[in-house]
């Protein structure tokens, strides 16, 4: 009796360990790829889980105002698990500073941050790059171009000391920047060498917007 007593003791305790463990909240761990970025880099975030619970992990990125993204749902398939952000850091729609990243996976919470920096480096944004290629190709006139340059004068994405965005500017684009543009578009040159060299060619007078 007392044999047969201790070992539904022993089997009582092995399914209360098991089904403790079953519903415990898996471990997370969050990191990303590198703790500064640049405009132009993409970001990427790594999730490390204890268990495969079959929810997703949700993400919210916070700014340093306090203003918080729509939640970002990310199913995860592995026990480690990278996901890369689909567009770069652009100065249209990220300013420099501290960002918050928010992560919660099957009732565990987590919290990670990285620095986004203003180096100096040009990123184009895409709404623009697919205007500025048909203009290469013969497709919008110059004034469409000159237009896109002002903006990205205006988002301080090019900088021109000195540029008036409410002076009114005669349009001249040199014929042969295409060939800039079209080797760009054929990313036989970077957006930065690219902005780069409006940058030059407005500081000297060659193009003019």
């Amino acid at each position: 009796m007392t044999r047969c007593f201790k070992i539904v003791s022993i089997i009582s305790i092995a399914l209360l360990v098991g089904l403790q463990y079953s519903w415990a909240t898996p471990s997370l761990t969050v990191s990303t790829g590198k703790p500064i970025y640049e405009y132009g880099d993409f970001l990427s975030i790594t999730f490390e889980v204890s268990q495969l619970t079959g929810e997703p992990a949700v993400i919210h990125i916070v700014d340093e105002t306090g203003k918080t993204s729509s939640p970002i749902h990310v199913q995860l398939s592995k026990l480690n698990s990278t996901i890369i952000a689909p567009v770069p850091f652009y100065k249209t729609n990220y300013s420099p500073g501290i960002y918050h990243i928010d992560v919660e996976y099957s009732g565990t919470k987590t919290s990670i941050s990285y620095k986004l920096v203003d180096s100096g480096r040009i990123a184009i944004p895409s709404q623009y790059k697919e205007l500025m290629k048909s203009w290469a190709r013969g497709s919008p006139p110059d004034k469409n171009l000159a237009n896109v340059i002002r903006e990205l004068i205006h988002f301080d994405i090019i900088r021109v000391p000195g540029y008036d965005s409410q002076t009114i500017h005669a349009v001249h684009i040199p014929a042969w920047f295409k060939n800039d543009v079209k080797w760009w578009s054929d990313d036989s040159i970077t957006d930065n060498e690219l902005g780069l060299a409006i940058q030059y060619l407005m500081k000297t007078g060659i193009i003019s917007v």
